[in-house]
């Protein structure tokens, strides 16, 4: 919005939606906020545009279309990090290209860009506690900011329009369902609030129990992009004094969890194969992890470690009476439960 007059364009896509198995109570839950996102536009006098392109290879031809009929100049996405979402967006740049426009990305489910975060070697991390470390170290230097609501801009001459309720292909949810999930920045953000200022202190102990309300009151609004990643660091900071590594275990089980979230996202940028059913590691392509279920249901999982680099446990896996001790058995010193 600082560019200029803008408009927000969204796509539907329910073919796509489909292809990726969206459940009808998440395409509910866009729709809901997307409503709820139209009247916050409104009132920065933002007009809300709603295109359909069942399949995102239509997007670009969508999106040019869109461009001319409002004589658009430049095109601003926020980065996806999927295979089909990043191919969709390559190729919506490449059309736009072709007509002289320009299409501008921008960092928002992350707190870092993709290959900002390298190992020595300037290659992408592959272990999480080596990535964490390297996060702490640009956090305490650098922590990212949230950004201001944009200032409102002149009226514009167009409409905007209608959010529909339903898509066809993906049916309503029961009220009841509907009622546990309220639409809505301003309610992510009460529920943000809620937890950072009555749960976070007990998150660490209380997170493995599912009938104790955790994370999972906010995931919904985290992957829909109502809240974004930097919101909720900034709310364990204060909660935590603006603590990262000490203080309130609960507020630090919750920011490493939040730099769990960006390693798999590093890694699906770094390593797109894991994505692609295909291995995490070249020398292993040749197991067969997908297709030997008979292997996995006894739970002989993992490559066969030396017996004389481990130790049985009666509490731990594998289970009495398996032989073969596997490399995802790690050996305890002590008798636990695991």
């Amino acid at each position: 919005m600082a560019a200029g007059p803008t408009l927000a364009l969204y796509l539907l896509s329910p073919s796509q939606w489909q292809e990726h198995d969206d459940a009808p109570a998440k395409v509910d839950f866009w729709l809901r906020n997307l409503a709820s996102l139209q009247a916050e536009l409104a009132r920065l006098n933002v007009p809300l545009l709603i295109r359909r392109a069942d399949l995102w290879d239509e997007a670009p031809e969508a999106v040019a279309r869109l461009c001319h009929e409002h004589q658009v100049s430049a095109v601003h996405v926020n980065e996806e990090y999927g295979i089909n979402e990043s191919q969709r967006d390559a190729a919506v740049k490449a059309r736009l290209q072709a007509d002289g426009l320009r299409l501008r990305s921008h960092l928002d489910q992350l707190l870092f860009k993709p290959g900002s975060v390298l190992t020595k070697s300037d290659s992408y991390f592959q272990v999480f506690s080596q990535f964490r470390k390297a996060c702490y170290a640009r956090l305490h230097s650098a922590l990212p900011h949230s950004a201001p609501l944009p200032k409102k801009q002149e009226p514009l001459d167009i409409e905007s329009s209608a959010v529909p309720a339903t898509v066809k292909g993906f049916h309503t949810p029961p009220a009841s369902l509907q009622a546990l999930w309220p639409a809505g920045e301003e309610e992510a953000g009460r529920r943000l609030e809620a937890f950072a200022d009555q749960q976070i202190e007990h998150y660490q102990d209380e997170r493995d129990f599912p009938a104790h309300p955790g994370t999972s009151q906010l995931s919904p609004y985290l992957a829909a992009g109502v809240l974004s990643p930097r919101q909720c660091l900034h709310a364990a900071l204060r909660s935590n004094q603006g603590e990262f590594e000490s203080g309130n275990a609960g507020a630090v089980t919750w920011i490493n969890e939040l730099l769990w979230r960006e390693f798999y996202k590093h890694i699906l940028v770094g390593y797109p194969r894991v994505s692609r059913h295909r291995a995490f590691r070249a020398d292993t392509e040749a197991l067969r992890w997908r297709d030997a279920p008979k292997t996995w249901k006894p739970g002989n999982r993992g490559v066969p470690a030396s017996p004389s680099s481990t130790r049985r446990c009666a509490n731990c896996w594998p289970p009495a009476g398996c032989t073969t001790a596997c490399a995802w058995w790690w050996p305890c010193s002590s008798p636990r439960t695991c």
